[in-house]
């Protein structure tokens, strides 16, 4: 009886143990989970992480550009991640550029962008007048945001500060300042030609160019004029039309002449004016 009790207490002991093992493994292996996805949850960082895209609003947003010249509008996105930016033209909401591929037929659009880089820009060249108006660089957030930026185009003009045609005396100085206020860019080169070739100060003796290319304006010195320097001189700017004047050299004698013909004219005019005025009370006073 006593051999039959312990051989059965042995039995139950061992079936108890192999209840309970798979019990502890199963324990184990849940904790193990539980541990590996917490890790996981702390270590993998999700979209909310990172902070939403923003501008920057260090870049100009008002541009003017000159006709045939290139515009670039530069657009600048932080934290950017996998989003994509748009640039899109406001008058008819025609999409331009996403990413770095053109989405016109119009080649004179081009996106721009560098490697690891903020900045998205819109390259325009040869601008034309049509071209003005308002641009967006948007981002394709969820709503999305976006940036206006302004576009001007306009005409620049050399100016020579003269009258069309001057009558400078044999001997003196020729003096003509060139002025281009609206040629684009923070300096502007400026030359001056006399019918048609390049002046310099080693044309000739006696001539002096003093150029302002932030000032945007230009000095042509000629000291000590002769008959040879006769012509049309005209100043032209960098992505601007250019303006001309006619110089005539004159001897002092001729210069007279011309001065009392000039005088002529102005006095012909009035007399006959003032006999006219005669007549015009005589006639009243008859009646």
């Amino acid at each position: 009886m006593l051999l039959e009790y312990v051989i059965m207490m042995f039995i139950f002991g061992l079936n108890t143990h192999m209840e309970r093992t798979p019990n502890k493994a199963h324990a184990f292996e849940s904790s193990r989970n539980d541990t590996l996805h917490n890790i996981d949850s702390n270590s993998i960082p999700t979209d909310y992480d990172s902070p939403p895209p923003e501008f920057e609003n260090t870049t100009e947003r008002d541009v003017i550009a000159a006709i045939g010249t290139t515009a670039r509008l530069h657009c600048r996105v932080r934290y950017l991640g996998d989003r994509a930016v748009s640039w899109i033209r406001k008058r008819d909401l025609h999409i331009l550029t996403i990413g770095i591929m053109t989405y016109t037929n119009d080649q004179r659009f081009l996106a721009r962008h560098l490697d690891n880089s903020d900045e998205w820009i819109l390259k325009i060249v040869s601008v034309q007048t049509r071209d003005a108006g308002i641009y967006e660089c948007q981002v394709s957030t969820e709503p999305k945001i976006s940036q206006a930026y302004k576009l001007t185009v306009v005409t620049s003009r050399a100016q020579i500060l003269a009258n069309r045609e001057l009558f400078i005396q044999s001997g003196s100085d020729i003096n003509l300042t060139c002025i281009a206020p609206q040629a684009p860019g923070p300096y502007t080169h400026m030359l001056w030609y006399k019918d048609s070739e390049l002046i310099s100060d080693s044309t000739r003796g006696g001539i002096r160019v003093l150029s302002e290319q932030q000032m945007k304006t230009s000095n042509l010195v000629i000291s000590r004029v002769i008959h040879a320097d006769s012509g049309n001189y005209t100043c032209a700017a960098d992505n601007s039309n250019s303006d001309s004047v006619f110089v005539h050299i004159i001897n002092s004698e001729k210069h007279a002449a011309m001065q009392h013909e000039l005088a002529s004219r102005i006095l012909v005019p009035r007399i006959l004016l003032t006999v006219l005025t005669l007549f015009y009370f005589l006639e009243r006073v008859i009646k």
